[in-house]
């Protein structure tokens, strides 16, 4: 039996785990920052998709938006190159 063999993990071993759920850590963390970012967008569109539907067909054409184009609008796509007729 060698004189250095001992129970324990050696320190490169160690490194490689800590950089391995270093890595899960921040791929969690992008995911989860995606996952917010994506649930606030939700949130925004649901709030303005109420809005439009409280509104009459007159306060629509006010403000340039069809019916048909609300829920393109409500997701932000902007209605500025639409020419209504």
């Amino acid at each position: 039996m060698h004189t250095h063999d001992t129970t324990f993990f050696s320190a490169a071993a160690l490194f490689r785990v800590a950089s391995a759920l270093h890595s899960v850590a921040d791929g969690l963390r992008s995911t989860a920052l995606r996952w917010h970012a994506r649930l606030e967008q939700r949130r925004v569109a649901a709030a303005a998709l109420d809005e439009f539907a409280s509104m009459g067909e007159r306060e629509l054409r006010d403000i340039g938006v069809s019916r048909a184009d609300v829920q393109r609008v409500a997701w932000g796509a902007s209605n500025r190159d639409v020419e209504l007729p």
